[in-house]
């Protein structure tokens, strides 16, 4: 009624979008009115960051205003790598703080790697024993030069559940990542039989990025392997409740599936004709494990180079994300996440005076000017576009 003042919240908004929300100031009060209490809470934050902070207090005074605001997307996505690099559960919330304020609703938390496996299961406690930690770290870029000190550590259950909650009370989703069949070097150290039995060299937690791709791989061929995915991805449910697993699938080298016999054996009678197409099986069999539990898996946009998962969702994220556009074509859901322009792990100014990382620069004006749909798109890819995606992966270590 009349009588209120102050800052009012109200849930009851006519919007197109549950996320939508109205802000207005008259002389009396602000009232911020939402269809849904994440929408409330985007109001808050636009109010918070109208807010000036001045030396020495005093009032705080806002024009009368307006505001009519909702998301054109919604998903609106940050991943963080904590595989290569190990943040604290402290940095993490500090982190999902800065997401809040600025309206993003996904969280993608990047598990593993091959230098650190970093999540907790039960079931295989080496995955964290021994895949937690590297002997060392590369110093700089493919320096070839190495700092000798031991490096690791994971979270625990008890801790993702903590930090799932933290982002829930904040409107976000943490959609957790488990990078495979490729990027797995860390979790083959742990449990090597896992890996084709053709490789003969002892599998360590690599050390940093060095020279060519790391080519240790799940055999797609045994059978154990598969169980063993179920067993972890079933850890994972439990510990997040969003409807997105997300199971990696980029850069995964084929030199020993190529050599394997228990692979070739699988294309045989699977009757797969290019290798590739067994990275398209693999990934067929892990999303119908997923989807019979109720939930979405999502992929980088190399799942478009096979057999595509049936309902999964593509992140598009080579270039200009572009392959992301091959799983359009064929009525799957995807989000944007262009290396070349939201992979925020770039020179972001001049590379001589910025601390050393990834090949590249990234803009501030880039990001701002990034328009997604492009002229050329046909009219249906549009409503298969979820949202974007933005990336913090630490690549590289201080020298």
């Amino acid at each position: 009624g009349d009588k209120e003042e102050g800052i009012v919240l109200k849930l009851g908004l006519e919007a197109n979008s549950p996320e939508a929300y109205q802000l207005t100031v008259d002389g009396k009060k602000v009232v911020i009115t939402a269809p849904s209490e994440a929408g409330v809470f985007y109001g808050i934050q636009t109010l918070r960051k109208s807010v000036s902070v001045h030396e020495g207090g005093g009032a705080i005074e806002l024009p009368a205003v307006e505001i009519n605001d909702s998301p054109r997307f919604s998903y609106r996505g940050m991943m963080l790598d904590v595989g290569r690099h190990m943040f604290t559960v402290d940095e993490i919330k500090t982190y999902i703080d800065m997401l809040a304020l600025h309206n993003i609703n996904r969280f993608h938390w990047h598990l593993s790697e091959d230098q650190g496996w970093r999540i907790e299961i039960k079931k295989y406690p080496k995955l964290t024993e021994i895949g937690s930690k590297r002997d060392e770290t590369v110093i700089g870029r493919n320096s070839g030069e190495y700092d000798g000190k031991p490096y690791g550590g994971f979270y625990t259950q008890e801790q993702a559940k903590e930090i799932v909650a933290y982002a829930a009370e904040r409107y976000i989703t943490v959609i957790p990542e488990i990078d495979l069949p490729g990027h797995m070097q860390a979790a083959l150290a742990a449990y090597p039989e896992l890996a084709c039995p053709v490789v003969k060299d002892k599998i360590t937690v690599l050390p940093g990025l060095g020279g060519r791709n790391p080519e240790m791989i799940y055999c797609a061929g045994n059978e154990k392997v598969f169980a063993f995915l179920q067993d972890v991805i079933d850890e994972l449910l439990q510990l997040f409740p969003s409807p997105y697993i997300n199971m990696g699938g980029d850069e995964a080298t084929k030199t020993y599936w190529k050599v394997c016999p228990l692979c070739q054996k699988r294309m045989q009678e699977e009757h797969l004709k290019e290798v590739e197409d067994l990275q398209g099986y693999f990934m067929g069999r892990l999303n119908d494990y997923i989807r019979s539990k109720g939930r979405i898996l999502m992929g980088w946009d190399e799942l478009t180079n096979s057999q595509l998962p049936e309902g999964a969702v593509i992140l598009g994220w080579q270039g200009l994300g572009n392959a992301a556009l091959k799983a359009a074509d064929k009525g799957l859901d995807f989000v944007m996440t262009p290396a070349r322009i939201l992979y925020l792990i770039r020179y972001q100014g001049p590379q001589w005076f910025e601390p050393l990382t990834y090949f590249g620069n990234n803009t501030m004006r880039g990001v701002y000017d990034y328009e997604p749909v492009q002229a050329d798109w046909k009219p249906e890819y549009e409503k298969h576009l979820l949202g974007i995606q933005a990336l913090s992966l630490i690549h590289i270590s201080e020298p």
